[in-house]
């Protein structure tokens, strides 16, 4: 995990208005998120054929009210660039019951604080830069 430094820090917003500006950047709300907390995610390794790899990842907390709540009101976090590989072949660590299976699809990652090339860091420094001029134009409350 790489942080990146960036004017997006501490800005605030209400939900509507920063979910709308990440999407159309190509973030996306992660699906484990929390009433009081969250991360955007964008792809880094787009051309990768065998699945993706590697995140810019933009955390958000809830000021007010709870995330995915039209009025809620965000803060943005500092931005960081993540590496989150994946196990290839059976998860020999979990439980196959029928319940597990059912729920839990995903195995943990390989290592959670796996090495960045330094090519995705300056990718994500790039998507980094054009997300806050976004938000320089427009107005988030």
């Amino acid at each position: 995990m790489i942080q990146l430094p960036s004017s997006l820090e501490d800005q605030e917003g209400t939900f509507v208005a920063i979910d709308r500006i990440m999407n159309e950047e190509g973030f996306v709300l992660g699906g484990g998120y929390e009433y009081d907390h969250a991360c955007y995610d964008k792809v880094l390794d787009w051309e990768e054929t065998h699945g993706h790899q590697t995140y810019l990842r933009i955390p958000v907390v809830a000021i007010t009210g709870s995330i995915g709540a039209r009025k809620a009101q965000l803060q943005i976090g500092t931005p960081f660039v993540l590496k989150h590989p994946f196990k290839t072949g059976p998860d020999t660590t979990s439980d196959a019951g029928l319940v597990t299976s059912t729920f839990s699809q995903f195995s943990n990652p390989a290592d959670k604080d796996d090495y960045v090339d330094k090519e995705w860091i300056i990718r994500a420094q790039s998507e980094l830069h054009q997300l806050e001029k976004r938000f320089e134009k427009q107005v988030i409350d």
